[in-house]
């Protein structure tokens, strides 16, 4: 294999640090997930504290190790650890060149330092891949004006096998240039709608045999900052998208839902009697499926609005790098900008727009449910009213009677069962004389009950007719 100068290998991971609707607990554990990677598993509460301090900076773009910015790895790595927080996102690129001052280091093929550089970095994952996505960047320079950089760059790729059964023209992109060198992007999509970005990226970038070790050192950490942030943008891209697919799948099982309770309405009302207890409870589940559907909805617009900012972001720093050097192309990073564009923007827009208009049907049934259980209250309400209005007038007209009609019970009661001179009136007389007042009172009062129904079941029907 052709040689080269400086041979170097970077990966750039990304976390969320403060997810939509995570809790504080799961943001302390986003956080000592991301800087185990650095410290390992021991890393105290203190030491997280300590790190903690560092992210309430206000900026965009903060390096959480603050002046000290690396950690370099043990030495005889030629290393370090660059941890950044990105936004919303933690970000880390883990670089490696091999081995200081080793002479066996020296005399391995470029094909086995790459492998062990891959390894070493690896390795200094932990094991802990990046959540939100994670990108190769190899570079280094040509040892020679006659190497062919094509040749070199398919060799490299081959080799390190970051995917199952690499194969360049597969999964070429593109190749373009930047400052003198030749870029080349290879890619493997993610075939797997799981919610997570899957999607393996590398690129490739080899500088021409004549840049000096100062224009390298230079061109090399412009390149950094970029790609730290390039990369960002396009992961986050990529797995909010994904995010949109199991939403979308969500949203479309509680359509489902709705529709199945829409169905059921109207044969509820064409069975009588109505169960007033069983339309409470269909309105307290379509209430919480609605208040259900209408938070992912607004997790799906919120997600449009993430893939747009980044989309945005993304295409403007391609633009900032071509503004540096005029001479670039870097068509293989714009087509990305345009089909995120054309794609992932419309397809979300699309199914925020077709999952709205699901839920219309459910207001219209929470409307209805809400009407049919206040006319229903209405309804007994109305009868209990009557019922007391004419109880009320029954027993106002009987106590009434019994008032006003005891003294001619009395007199009556003497008629038909006279008490002779001198003699005292017996008892019976005088239950006989009870009795005969409420007999009276209760005829009188029922009869009065009974005109009241009937002067109420007449009003109500003019009034319905009106």
């Amino acid at each position: 294999m052709n040689q080269l100068i400086y041979p170097t290998i970077d990966l750039f991971l990304y976390d969320l640090q403060d997810g939509l609707g995570q809790s504080t607990d799961k943001i302390q554990q986003n956080r000592r997930r991301f800087w185990e990677r650095i410290y390992g598993k021991n890393i105290s509460k203190q030491r997280l504290a300590e790190l903690q301090l560092q992210e309430e900076n206000l900026t965009n773009y903060i390096e959480l190790l603050g002046t000290q910015k690396i950690e370099r790895l043990d030495y005889p790595l030629d290393g370090y650890y660059y941890p950044v927080k990105l936004g919303d996102t933690y970000a880390l690129q883990i670089d490696c060149s091999g081995k200081e001052n080793d002479s066996k280091w020296k005399q391995l093929s470029l094909l086995e330092q790459l492998l062990q550089i891959k390894q070493i970095i690896l390795k200094h994952t932990h094991d802990l891949p990046g959540e939100i996505g994670e990108n190769w960047l190899v570079w280094g320079k040509l040892a020679t004006p006659n190497q062919n950089p094509e040749a070199i760059a398919q060799d490299c790729y081959e080799a390190l096998e970051i995917v199952d059964q690499p194969e360049w023209k597969r999964d070429r992109q593109g190749k373009g240039t930047l400052h003198g060198a030749t870029l080349f992007a290879l890619e493997r999509p993610d075939i797997n709608p799981d919610g997570l970005n899957r999607n393996q990226q590398m690129l490739i970038c080899l500088f021409p045999h004549d840049k000096t070790d100062e224009e390298l050192d230079k061109t090399i950490r412009k390149l950094y900052r970029d790609l730290l942030r390039l990369f960002h943008y396009r992961n986050k891209i990529l797995w909010v998208y994904e995010q949109t697919r199991q939403l979308k799948d969500v949203l479309k099982d509680s359509s489902r839902a709705v529709q199945k309770i829409v169905d059921s309405l109207p044969q509820r009302l064409t069975n009588p009697p109505l169960n007033l207890q069983q339309l409470q409870q269909d309105l307290a589940d379509a209430l919480s499926i609605y208040h259900y559907y209408q938070t992912n909805l607004g997790y799906l617009k919120e997600h449009y609005l993430t893939v747009k900012i980044n989309t945005d972001n993304y295409q403007r720093r391609i633009q900032e790098m071509v503004k540096r050097d005029p001479k670039s192309n870097l068509d293989f990073f714009v087509r990305f900008g345009n089909f995120a564009t054309q794609k992932y923007l419309t397809q979300i827009k699309n199914d925020y727009q077709g999952l709205s208009a699901g839920v219309k049907p459910l207001e219209n049934f929470i409307k209805a449910i809400e009407g049919i259980i206040s006319i229903e209250k209405t309804k007994n309400e109305r009868t209990l009213n009557k019922t007391i209005a004419i109880a009320s007038v029954g027993i106002g007209t009987a106590s009434l009677t019994a008032a006003t009609i005891s003294e001619q019970a009395e007199g009556m009661t003497k008629a038909i069962l006279p008490v002779p001179a001198n003699q005292p009136t017996p008892p019976s007389n005088y239950w006989a004389s009870f009795g005969l007042s409420l007999f009276l009172s209760l005829i009188v009062g029922l009869f009065s009950a009974m005109i009241t129904a009937l002067l109420l079941k007449n009003t109500g029907k003019t009034k319905s007719r009106s």
